[in-house]
């Protein structure tokens, strides 16, 4: 496992060196430990940074509390950063020639810029106060390719996302059997880190809500007592770097009716979701099939976030399943009223005689601005990792069933803890 571990890592690092020249940039810096991890088999818990050269060695620049374990694990060379360790990063990237000191006069830095190719930072990650101590002037934002590289797994990463499933559910049913009116849902929770740290979880997250905390699934406080009704718990493990991200809806007692037409309505939108979700076929799809099926049911205005989201050394990753952008506008609509929806398209779209002045008739550019082109979008690619979680909220009541896919030709299930009806109701 070693040597292939060694030759993926590098080949995602030769991809980062490619993407820097295509870019033009003259050197890229990374500071999200996810990301440092993902290029170089370190996960770092002190600040950090890989600093990575169009065509020159890349270095790891380690807090000294890690430098140890980053020599052991790092594929690449590491370099023992100083307590100021932002300093120690300033001063390889100016021996890198990724960014070059200040010119000192007016002059010398007005060609300092020109000379200087715009660095390549995580937007979401490197604060100001670096941007400033490093004195770059000219940036571009590289996590979207970053992530593009990130959402599709090679073995090593589906290996680990596996097992932390089957942990996550053999914690699970743990925390089943443990259902009982009385029980806190921090107890719950309690049960579920313990277990799956237990069977080999790195890290471990159970949110547990019941009754009418179902209708408030991401709070992040549990302060109730478990009482006869539903009881929603999201639930996930990490393995290696890696999370699994389920959920599971139970009822203590007697199910209500109104329950049981959710739980089976949210149940059909998933199985059908999942036929959508093969390789080469619209990400759009599964939210389209989704809301489709709530929206006949009476339910589509109580889906309140999108269908799923991306899954591996983050919980919620790109890409998201959502709507193309197109159909998120259009229901925005104020007008709701079939007639609305199309003078608000009709608002959207430009006229076709606006698009050929503009484009020169070319029918290959005015294809890329047409609404049939942007609704489809990016497609699912093969050992993409998805979290679908479909789910349907009341004012004192929500029901969802979130299951891990595997996309290949056809999409698998990673997730297997059981949603039949006799199986999620628990006897008192």
């Amino acid at each position: 496992m070693a040597p292939k571990r060694i030759m993926t890592g590098w080949k995602r690092i030769h991809r980062l060196q490619e993407i820097a020249r295509h870019l033009f940039l003259s050197g890229i810096i990374i500071h999200n430990p996810e990301n440092i991890y993902y290029f170089t088999s370190v996960y770092p818990h002190e600040p950090s940074f890989l600093i990575v050269s169009p065509e020159d060695e890349p270095e790891l620049v380690a807090a000294r509390s890690v430098y140890a374990e980053a020599v052991k694990d790092s594929l690449i060379p590491v370099v023992p950063g100083e307590f100021d360790i932002a300093e120690t990063a300033w001063q390889r990237l100016q021996a890198k020639k990724i960014i070059r000191p200040p010119g000192g006069t007016i002059l010398l830095d007005f060609f300092r810029k020109i000379i200087q190719g715009p660095v390549g930072i995580e937007e979401n990650h490197l604060s100001v106060y670096l941007l400033n101590k490093f004195n770059i002037r000219s940036h571009m934002d590289i996590v979207p390719a970053i992530m593009e590289l990130r959402s599709v797994k090679d073995g090593f990463e589906v290996d680990n996302i596996r097992k932390a499933c089957t942990i996550a559910e053999q914690a699970m049913q743990e925390v089943k059997k443990a259902i009982n009116p009385g029980i806190s849902e921090k107890e719950l929770s309690g049960i579920f880190d313990a277990r799956a740290k237990a069977l080999g979880a790195d890290e471990a997250k159970c949110r547990v809500r019941s009754g009418e905390n179902t209708a408030l699934p991401f709070s992040r406080w549990m302060d109730a007592q478990v009482e006869e009704g539903p009881l929603l718990i999201d639930f996930g493990a990490r393995v290696r770097g890696y999370w699994s991200d389920i959920t599971r809806v139970f009822y203590l007692g007697k199910p209500d009716p109104q329950f049981l037409e959710l739980y089976h309505l949210i149940l059909t939108a998933r199985d059908r979701a999942l036929e959508v979700m093969s390789r080469g076929k619209t990400i759009y799809g599964p939210e389209r099939v989704i809301r489709d099926i709530f929206r006949h049911g009476g339910y589509e205005k109580n889906m309140i976030y999108s269908a799923g989201h991306g899954i591996g050394l983050e919980v919620h990753e790109t890409p998201f399943l959502t709507l193309s952008p197109s159909e998120s506008r259009l229901r925005e609509a104020p007008d709701g009223s079939d007639a609305g929806k199309k003078r608000k398209a009709r608002e959207m779209v430009p006229e076709k005689s606006e698009l050929e002045k503009a484009y020169g008739g070319s029918s290959s550019s005015m294809m890329m601005f047409m609404p049939e082109a942007m609704d489809e979008g990016p497609v699912f690619q093969r050992n993409q990792v998805f979290a679908l979680e479909p789910g349907i909220y009341l004012d004192n009541l929500g029901v969802r069933i979130e299951d891990m896919v595997l996309v290949g030709e056809k999409p698998s299930l990673l997730s297997s803890f059981s949603t039949e009806e006799k199986d999620i109701i628990i006897k008192p």
